[in-house]
């Protein structure tokens, strides 16, 4: 069994990490995390006084990345001074194997994370008055401007005109930058946490989820609209037939370049990857190629939407959702007996809806920032590849920023061939880990030989992980009733749609219900088309389930195994209010 540093046994979960890095994470995938998870944490731990210097918030299980539940555990414990039997929604993933382990949990040590009273008490008056000056302040929730400045300049760099020396210190400055702004951002995060917790204990998950809906000005909820739209203007154009003539952008686009309708559906395919092109399947992982690499997937994906036709009826039908929950908003709160404190009711309403909507257009920036190292590691790719260092450009992400600084430092020849003899090592390693899928909670250590045997003698892949006391799985039969977490309110009847890849070809049709391992803005113009949205991982501030409220359409998330338990075309009901997902 895995230890911890202080001794106790390690509780993994893929918990949110799971939508984060839903793949094998590369050497550079792993380091280059590490480094941005430290500077995200730090100004919540500087300030709060606790220290999680000797600690490990996440690690990797079958080459894919975990939380290390000690630790998260650790800081709950810290700020609350007790781990209650919710703890397993607050994470999402699989919440019964949580529960389960909640007794190792309450019981294990911190996993290295101390706190100080004397530090906390030290730093008080400036957390008081920092989170009061920001939360009283109209501009709280507003991206702050170093930030964009900083994005907008690495965007216009070329940086095959940096020197060697210059690349990797794009990266640092990056990452102290992210400190920085997180440091500026905590209290108005802070501030709609709170918020959010009190709007659910005055008025109930149910009717919370519907307040919280709709807030409108999500930078990944506008992606989904806006690459329909895009679909919409070529339809109106008359361009369908002759976009679906083509298999691939680049050949579309010298057809188009000829036609006025065609230069102005350029026009508009060429601002939808300058605003949202640095989205990807899995896009918090500089190893996966950005939707800016791959136009002939989004070029795919219009052309779906045009043969499969209902745009205008989706892009109406996702407007009049938001206008009837903006009108049950109203009438919940003008029903409300709150006398007096109403305005106070609406305040948090107000803060905690706008929260939501800086944290996801926050995490956008994050995710701009992951695009633009993207683009510094394969530009030194690129040199490492002219200079017969490397023998394919993907080889920079099997290495870590470490083993890469000394490459481009000029590192000799016996350095280049141990870190070359590793590449190759680990590029096993890593085709040995796709082939395991192991569970969603592990406690101790995972023996992936013990899974890949299982493999090579027969079993299935979904067989061949060590899972905590699994039992029976449910069968999709007729009446079959399955539970996860109601994060956006309403009921709807439909086909199911499975997909389980943010890569597959199929798209989802108007009125299907989206059924997903997970979501995250990479999956946008899949469920931008949905009635509703199943997902297998996820918790309440799952992006997922954040955008199914921003659409207004009902969303279960946190279903075990729904994605092989629902096939394409079974017709279910998606209760959001209940958190139940029925087979008809």
């Amino acid at each position: 069994m895995r230890k911890n540093v202080t001794g106790g046994t390690i509780v993994w979960s893929k918990s949110n990490a799971g939508e984060l890095f839903p793949f094998v994470a590369t050497p550079m995938t792993f380091s280059v995390s590490k480094k941005f998870i430290t500077s995200l944490l730090s100004p919540f731990t500087k300030n709060f006084g606790i220290n999680i210097a000797g600690s490990l918030p996440f690690g990797l299980v079958a080459g894919r990345i975990y939380v290390n539940m000690n630790f998260a555990a650790a800081l709950v414990r810290k700020a609350t001074f007790s781990l209650k039997s919710d703890f397993s929604e607050l994470f999402g993933g699989d919440c019964g194997e949580l529960a389960r382990a909640l007794e190792i949990l309450k019981h294990a040590n911190g996993s290295g994370v101390d706190f100080s009273w004397i530090k906390f008490i030290s730093r008080l008056p400036y957390m008081a008055f920092h989170f009061a000056a920001k939360n009283f302040s109209a501009k709280r929730f507003e991206i702050d401007g170093e930030l964009i400045e900083t994005l907008e300049k690495y965007y216009a760099a070329d940086f095959k005109k940096y020197p060697a020396p210059d690349l990797l210190p794009v990266i640092d400055r990056l990452s102290l930058l992210l400190e920085k702004t997180t440091e500026k951002a905590w209290p108005a995060v802070l501030g709609a946490m709170i918020a959010n917790a009190w709007v659910f204990a005055i008025s109930g998950s149910e009717r919370a989820n519907v307040l919280l809906a709709g807030s409108g000005g999500m930078a990944s909820a506008e992606s989904g609209t806006s690459l329909l739209k895009l679909a919409l203007s070529a339809k109106n154009s008359g361009l369908s037939e002759t976009l679906a003539s083509f298999e691939e952008f680049t050949a579309a686009a010298r057809a188009l370049e000829t036609k006025d309708n065609g230069r102005a559906f350029l026009y508009n395919f060429e601002k939808f990857m300058r605003v949202h092109g640095h989205h990807a399947p899995g896009e918090v992982d500089a190893a996966c190629p950005r939707w800016r690499e791959t136009p002939d997937r989004i070029f795919s994906i219009v052309k779906s939407y045009l043969a499969r036709g209902g745009i205008k009826e989706t892009l109406d039908s996702l407007e009049r959702l938001r206008a009837q929950n903006k009108a049950q908003a109203r009438k919940i709160i003008s029903g409300s007996k709150l006398g007096p404190l109403k305005g106070l009711f609406r305040a948090f309403i107000s803060t905690a809806s706008n929260g939501l909507v800086f944290r996801e257009n926050y995490k956008n920036r994050l995710v701009m920032m992951i695009d633009i190292i993207r683009k510094v590691l394969l530009e030194a790719a690129s040199r490492l590849l002219a200079a017969e260092v490397i023998t394919e450009r993907n080889d920079i992400f099997f290495m870590d920023l470490a083993e890469l600084q000394v490459l481009l430092d000029g590192g000799g020849g016996h350095v280049k061939d141990n870190i070359s003899r590793q590449i190759n090592i680990r590029k096993t390693e890593y085709s040995n880990c796709e082939k395991v899928d192991p569970p969603s909670v592990v406690i101790g250590d995972f023996d992936i030989a013990a899974a890949l045997e299982k493999i090579e003698n027969g079993l299935s892949k979904e067989k061949s992980g060590i899972r905590l006391a699994a039992g029976p799985v449910d069968t999709a039969s007729e009446g079959s009733v399955f539970k996860g977490i109601a994060v956006s309110g309403g009921i709807v009847t439909g086909p199911a749609r499975v997909v389980k890849s943010a890569e597959a070809a199929e798209t989802v049709g108007h009125g299907e219900i989206l059924v997903a391992p997970f979501t995250d803005p990479g999956w946008t113009p899949y469920f931008v088309n949905a009635a509703g949205l199943v997902t297998a991982l996820g918790g309440p501030l799952s992006h997922g389930s954040i955008i199914a409220r921003e659409y207004g359409i009902p969303a279960v998330v946190n279903v075990k195994n729904i994605t092989t338990l629902i096939s394409t075309g079974q017709m279910i009901r998606v209760d959001g209010y209940k958190g139940t997902v029925t087979v008809l």
